[in-house]
């Protein structure tokens, strides 16, 4: 949403409609790369390691890895730390067999978004056998 200055929200019906749909075609990650260390983040008002502002947005290539998490609260069951290849980490939601979705699993950015509100959705790269589950 923007503000127009006019009072009004800015935000059309139909308009919307578009933005919505182009933003689930397109799944595109955007971190940030700090001007004055080159640290990457994610989603941060500051640098994590220098503290500046000086944040620039930079475009992820989408591919990364499962990594560890520790102590999962029920509702956020199915959120996943992933450490994406330019090297930041993001929880995102995992699309794929539950028996597969551990850690050290390379996973890509999913062409669609699901209902998972802020979340990033991933998809696994590889198939993942089921190690003798039946």
């Amino acid at each position: 949403m923007f503000h127009t200055g006019s009072g009004s929200t800015g935000l059309r019906i139909g308009s919307a409609a578009v933005r919505t749909e182009e933003s689930v075609a397109d799944a595109e990650l955007y971190y940030q790369l700090c001007r004055w260390c080159h640290t990457t983040t994610f989603q941060r008002l500051l640098c994590p390691t220098c503290g500046s502002t000086d944040l620039a947005p930079e475009r992820s290539e989408g591919e990364g890895v499962i990594s560890v998490r520790r102590g999962v609260a029920a509702a956020d069951a199915d959120l996943w730390p992933v450490y994406m290849a330019e090297g930041f980490v993001v929880r995102c939601r995992v699309d794929g067999p539950l028996h597969a979705v551990r850690p050290g699993v390379r996973v890509r950015l999913a062409s669609r978004s699901t209902a998972s509100g802020r979340q990033p959705v991933v998809r696994l790269c590889e198939e993942v056998p089921l190690d003798g589950w039946i």
